[in-house]
This record gives C-alpha cells, structure tokens and sequence, in this order.
C-alpha cells in the first residue's frame, strides 16, 4: 500500500485530533492501516514518537516497564534511569511516586507516547498505571494507543471527562471514492464492475484491495469469499519457492528482528541479501526507520504463525537460538522467556544458579512460576541456588496458601540435600542454610522461632555471606517501627527488646550488614512507647550512625520516625518537620518503592498527630490499600494512619465501624500496638457518638493492654481526642500511677501542639483559582489565557500548590484540595 494515500487530507483531519486530547484510541481490526496511518501523520508533522509495540500477551510488567522507561529517557535520560529503578509500582504509594517523578519532565514540544498492537497487553496492571498517566494530563504529552479491540479497555471514565478520543474503523476505512482512486492508481486495466465489486466485498478494508489488486495484476482469478489468509497465500505466500517460505516461516518466530539477529537465529549467510529483496518486492515485510528493525505486517505475520510446520525439535532450536542472542546480549527476561519456550530450563536454571546473577527481578520472566512448578524435583535440586530464588520470589509475590505450598518445598528441598550421597559438604551446608534463611522470612515475626536459626545458618555458612539475603534487601518489611513488628503477645513487649538485641546482630553476619542497628533502633523505639525520653533519643542517633556504615535504609528511616514522634512531644515541631523532609529527600534519591511507601506512612502519622489532614498522603486519607501486599504496606501499620486521618476528619460512625474491620489486618501479624491504637479509635467514635460512659468503658480495655507493658505513647499521641475519658478513668482509680504518667504527658503533648500554633493549610486567592481550573481540566496554556498570567506563572503556582499540600501531581492536588474544602 502506498502510504503516500495515508497522507490525504481526510486522514490527516482525523488524527489530527491526537494533540486535542491525552489519550487518543485507534481502533481497527488487522490490515486497517492504524499503524501506518499514524506513522504517515507524525512524519508528515516532522515528529519521532516515543514508541513501544506490544509483542505478545505473556511480557511480564519488567520487561513493560523496562521498554516504557527506555522511551522515557529519550526525553529525560536522568527520569527515565531513576524510574528504571524505581521498578514497576505495585501499589497507591509506589504509582504516586512514579507520576511525581514523570511530571518532573517538561515536555517543551508535543510528545507522542504511541502504543501499538496494544490489545496483545494482557497485564491491566500497565493499563491502570497508563489511566493514571493520562489523567495528570501532562502539557505536551499525548498518549496514542492502537489495537484491533477495546472491549478489555476501560476507557469509559476518561472519555466522559472529555480526555480520551476514539477513532474508528469506520473512520479508518476507505471511502468509495478512495478505493476507486487507489484501484486506478495501482492498474488501469481494472473494470467497472471489479471495482463495484472489491467496494462491496472490502469495506474499505485496505489490506484486503491491496492483495485483490495484487491477485488480478498476477491473473490469479480471486473469489469473492476468499479470505485475507487465502489471499496470502495465493497472492504472497505462493510466489515463493520453498527455500523463502521456509525462511519467512523462521522469521515469523519474531516480532521485529535486524539483520543480525536473524542471520544467528537462521544461520543463514544470505540473511542480508534475502531481507532487502523481501522488503524491496513485498510490501508486507518492511523496515522501521524509527527502531532501526525489520518487521512483518501482522497480515501477514498473522497468516505464517498459523503456517507454522516445524516439527517440535525444530522450533525449539530457533527459540533456543534466540534466547542464546539475547542472552549473550544480557537481556537476561527476554533470553528466558525465549529459552523457557523452548524448553531449555536447564539453561535458565544453570544462568539462574550462579550467585552472581541473583537479582529479583531476574526471576519475573514469561511463564516463570509455571515453570518451576512444572520442573522435575530431581532437575531443581540439581540447581537449588536458582530454585530457592524462585520460592524467595513466589512468596513475596503469592498470599498465604502459595506461602504454605513453599514451606513446604523448603521442607522438600532441605530434606533432600540432607540425605544426598556424593555431595560437596560444603554446598550441602550452603544450600540448607539459605532455606534456612527464607524460613526466616516466611516466619518473620515469629521472633523466637526466627532468631533460632541464626546461630545454626551462621555455623552453616562458616563465615561466608548469603546468596540470597543481601545487604540491600529490605529490613522492616515496610514498616515503619521495628518492634511493631514482632511484639504478638501482651506482656511480652521487654522480652521482645531483650532478643532483638542479643540476636539480631547475628542476623547482619551473614547478610552483608542487612539488619545491621536494629538492636540500637529496638531499644529506642521501646524507649519512647514506654516514656525514656533520654534513653529514645540517644539510641535513635546510635541506630542511624551504625545503620549508614551498611546503608541500612530501612533502619535509618525508623530510628528518623522515632526521634519525629519524640520531638513532636518535646515541642520541637518545626524540627520534627525538618527531619520529616530532609528524610523523605535523602530516601527518594535511593529510588526503592518500599521505601518511598513506608516514607508515606511516616508522613501520614505524623501529619495526623500535628492535625494536618490534608498533608496526610491521599491514599491513606482514603484508605486506597487495593493493591498493596505486606511487604508495601508495613505490615498493616497503614491501616494505623487511615485510621488516625478519619479520626481527624471526624466521621466517627466511619470510624466505629473501620476499627471493627481493623482487627482483621491486624490479627493477621498478631500486632499488639496496633490493637492498642484500634481500641483507642473504638473508644474515641463510642465517646462522641454515645458519650462519655460507653467511651470510657471501651478506653478501660485499651489501657489494661497497655499497661501490660508499661506502653504509654498511643495514648499520648491521641490525648487532643481522649484526655476526658482517660482523666474520667483516673478520678476512679486515683492511684494507678500508669495512668498518672498517661496523663502527665498527654498534658505536655496537648501543650506542645497549642504552642506550636499550626496553621490549616490555606491557597492563595490565585492558587484556588488555577487549581479550579485545573480541576476542570484546562491545560497549562489555557488558564494561562484565561488569567491573563504567563504559562510560566501557572507552573509556579501549581508548584506551590502541591508544596503546600505535600503531594506529587495534578490529580492527587485536586482530590486533597476538594476533601478538605480548599476549592
């Protein structure tokens, strides 16, 4: 097909409407010309596109956001490497983080982000992250998706926001006009009643009159009910000799290829020649100037998948050869993905089983649980280093029946190796110990069970390090309290202090300092729940001086949360805050998810404990947790934060019925502070709903719980919302010096908090009218004009908006300015 036709005026008015909305939806099915159409638009515009095509439905979200962080950098080299770090996100907190760190970008022309053969996505993780990204509405981005379906795309929202536009098959198609100038271009010798004909039977169909015409110039007579793979064929396909089809049949084994991949793939020396005379005589195999690679028209592709012949052993040689290309080109997902289909497992387990290749992400290839689970016990003992990351990786990422299925494999695994003749001990003990250690990790908070073990894989290991828990791994499972962590049963909270800090240090011997300053960090978090305001102190600096000498971030980031929490009640507010921003900028540059959401956590809680709602992050103001797991959302301590911002927000019938859901999540982990503060929220809602006695009643319990364990801070931090209570409680039990002590402090928090003076956040009169306008969706230029202010003006403006409101972008800016009344 000539694509100089794509450049008619009618096209060209079509999709000129991409630069009118963030998200434009080509839609039509195979052979439609959407590609080529839009290809055709932006060159005519002089524009090269940001472009990623989907290539089949299994691509797991790294590879996805490897390609899309590739693009990315093609605009901002630094954004995109600090997203490549970041990872995909997997939660509210990480995508909050990723939109923060896109919106870093200016877009100083129009930028395509095209997304072609989209409906090959299968992964609604990278649509939803994709929404999310058009509803920042970004100045000079333009998203374009092209697919042949949209029924799995869940556009409605946008499209009634007015953000999203749709074009069309029926917009795509050639008129009648068209064909029959196309159809008299391409031959004159068609007839009248041909082209009445191709018009009727085509609909507009582009690639359909392209391989008619193609048939009639040859003499091949073609029926009305051929289909387009019979026209292939008949048309194409059968022009060939044997040799061509066959070689065309090898390349349809790829989505895109250069000539250097084919020519290892095929092994065949006249790969160079054979692909220019294809490309040159077949307008179905053709050169991508912008990725500089071959590709075939899925026309075409389509018809050779199905073609395929090649006896088993025969396609699994080509797919080892491809996976053998990318492999010694280290793009380590898609060589597996490759050698999996193939059926070389072996060759993935024995890359896998080299400790130098062990990575996380490394395991998250096409089909990579199946293919564990499918593998032979025999084959993943043989490579039990490769096998054990794949049970580390299917715990973090399964729930609790998947974490009982390995538990049980470790079982396996262990019980194996310790019966295995002819074995290096050495190796034996080594692979023991690393079960060893991912039991640890399933068992994580059974403190006694867990600390056990240390003593027993230190022996093991003889002084060398972990393969499998490195320096970097993360610590407190996103949590932002250490000792919340492992404190399961009332009056055990000292013993609790008295392990961690005989064995945990053992713990960082053999993980390359992993953990190291946890025992410091333990003491100080025990210190400040139980009123050594000294003691918390000190040892809060010791943790965070000894965590830096191993780059212990999820440590320094407690020991911070500490001393934030210990100088809000010292009344040193303006420099809790202070150490709040100076902790959120040092750990965005380490570009860990798990760390940027337990810094969200942190945020939250002590926003909720200064009365600063609208500064707590949107996603724990609402309660958004849909898509977090336990290692992102600190172990249920984020319920603790939505918990303290409806508390806030004063809907105590909200907040009745939460703290009943509350001890669900809380009782999964059997976390005891967390029941303090949830019988704290009970009797706070009780108190204002049914008053005084049905409150304090419910506050009796609490205190007991507390008082177990000497654990005062709960009721301190909350004491603007529950001093009648407790004080009612005190009058009838003059002499418990517990709830003395309670008392004492909560006056001097409520003291620490009046005196600072905190002010609501306000907007300027300016500032609620950008961001009101915003809100109805005007772009940058458009409010500019509308308020007679420099487009420039309207960037700083929105920048102060969301300083003020401590958030990332538009979207979250808008939502936390409307629930709490600013616009």
């Amino acid at each position: 097909m000539k694509i100089k036709l794509l450049k008619r005026e009618r096209i060209n008015r079509i999709l000129s409407a991409i630069y009118d909305y963030p998200l434009t939806i080509v839609e039509a099915p195979m052979g439609f010309g959407k590609t080529t159409a839009v290809k055709g638009f932006l060159a005519a515009k002089k524009q090269k596109p940001l472009w990623i095509t989907f290539l089949n439905t299994g691509e797991p979200l790294s590879f996805l956001w490897h390609e899309f962080t590739s693009e990315i950098s093609k605009v901002d080299e630094e954004v995109g490497t600090r997203l490549q770090k970041l990872g995909f996100p997997v939660d509210v907190p990480q995508t909050a983080k990723v939109l923060a760190v896109l919106g870093e970008i200016e877009f100083k022309e129009k930028t395509v982000l095209l997304l072609d053969d989209y409906h090959l996505l299968s992964n609604m993780q990278f649509s939803t992250l994709l929404f999310q990204i058009v509803s920042e509405d970004m100045d000079n981005l333009y998203i374009v998706i092209i697919t042949r379906d949209t029924t799995k795309i869940n556009f409605t929202d946008l499209y009634l926001k007015g953000m999203c536009h749709v074009i069309s098959q029926q917009q795509l198609k050639f008129t009648d006009d068209e064909i029959y100038s196309y159809c008299k271009m391409m031959t004159n010798t068609i007839s009248e009643a041909d082209l009445s004909n191709i018009s009727k039977y085509t609909d507009g169909w582009i690639s359909l009159i392209y391989m008619i015409l193609v048939a009639l110039k040859k003499g091949i007579p073609v029926g009305i009910n051929d289909t387009i793979d019979e026209l292939v064929e008949k048309v194409l396909f059968n022009s060939y000799d044997k040799f061509l089809q066959n070689f065309l049949l090898k390349l349809s084994i790829m989505d895109s290829f250069t000539v250097e991949q084919v020519l290892f793939v095929t092994q065949e020396e006249k790969t160079h020649e054979i692909l220019k005379s294809l490309h040159r005589e077949n307008s179905f195999v053709f050169y991508d100037d912008i990725n500089k690679i071959y590709k075939i028209h899925n026309v075409m592709l389509d018809f050779l998948k199905i073609r395929q012949h090649f006896k088993k052993e025969e396609l699994q040689e080509l797919y080892r050869r491809l996976g053998q290309w990318y492999l010694e080109r280290k793009e380590f997902l898609t060589a597996y993905s490759y050698l999996n289909r193939a059926g070389a497992v072996e060759s993935i387990l024995t890359h896998l089983n080299n400790p130098a290749n062990i990575r996380n992400e490394l395991i998250d290839f096409e089909d990579s649980l199946e293919m564990f689970r499918r593998a032979p016990q025999e084959l993943l003992n043989k490579y039990p280093i490769a096998y054990l990351q794949y049970i580390l990786f299917a715990i973090v990422k399964g729930n609790q029946g998947t974490i009982s299925v390995c538990a049980k494999r470790l079982d396996q695994l262990e019980q194996d190796f310790e019966l295995m003749k002819n074995i290096d001990d050495r190796y034996r003990n080594r692979v023991i110990a690393e079960a060893n250690i991912i039991r640890k990790i399933i068992m994580f908070n059974h403190i006694e069970e867990t600390s056990s073990r240390n003593d027993f894989i230190l022996e093991l290991l003889k002084g060398e390090q972990s393969y499998i828990l490195l320096r970097e791994n993360e610590f407190t499972f996103g949590s932002p309290h250490l000792l919340y962590i492992y404190f399961r049963d009332q009056g055990t909270f000292k013993k609790i202090l008295s392990t961690i800090i005989n064995k945990f240090p053992v713990h960082s011997k053999y993980a390359d300092g992993c953990g190291t300053g946890s025992e410091y960090l333990a003491l100080a978090e025990y210190e400040l729940e139980t009123g050594g305001w000294q003691a918390a102190e000190l040892n809060s600096f010791k943790a965070i001086y000894k965590a830096k000498t191993k780059d212990q971030n999820s440590i320094i980031i407690c020991a911070n949360f500490n001393l934030i929490r210990l100088y809000i009640l010292q009344g040193k507010i303006t420099k809790a805050i202070e150490m709040l921003k100076q902790l959120e900028k040092d750990i965005a540059e380490v570009n860990n998810p798990i760390y940027n959401t337990t810094i969200d956590i942190c945020k939250g809680y002590t926003y909720a404990n200064l009365d600063q709602a609208e500064k707590i992050p949107y996603w724990l103001q609402i309660g958004d947790m849909s898509s977090a797991n336990f290692f992102y959302q600190g172990i249920a301590f984020n319920y603790l934060v939505y918990g303290k911002a409806v508390l806030l927000s004063r809907n105590y019938v909200k907040l009745e019925m939460l703290a009943e859901s509350f001890v669900d999540y809380f009782s999964v982990f059997s976390n005891q502070l967390a029941f303090i503060h949830n019988s704290i929220f009970e009797a706070a809602a009780k108190y204002q709903l049914y008053g005084l006695k049905t409150g304090t009643a419910v506050m009796e319990s609490a205190l007991v719980k507390g008082q177990a364990d000497d654990i005062i801070m709960p009721f301190v931090e909350n004491a603007t919302h529950i001093m009648p209570m407790v004080k009612a409680i005190a009058h009838n039990d003059s002499n418990n010096e517990y709830i003395k002590r309670i008392l004492v402090f909560s006056e001097q928090y409520v003291e620490s908090l009046n005196s600072a003076k905190l002010k609501k956040v306000k907007l300027s009169q300016r500032e609620i009218e950008v961001l009101s306008l915003t809100a109805e969706g005007l772009k940058r230029e458009e409010i500019a004009n509308r308020l007679f202010m420099s487009q420039g003006t309207v960037k700083t403006h929105l920048q102060n908006i969301y300083q003020k409101l401590e958030t990332s972008g538009k979207v979250s800016a808008i939502k936390i300015a409307q629930m709490n009344g600013l616009i």
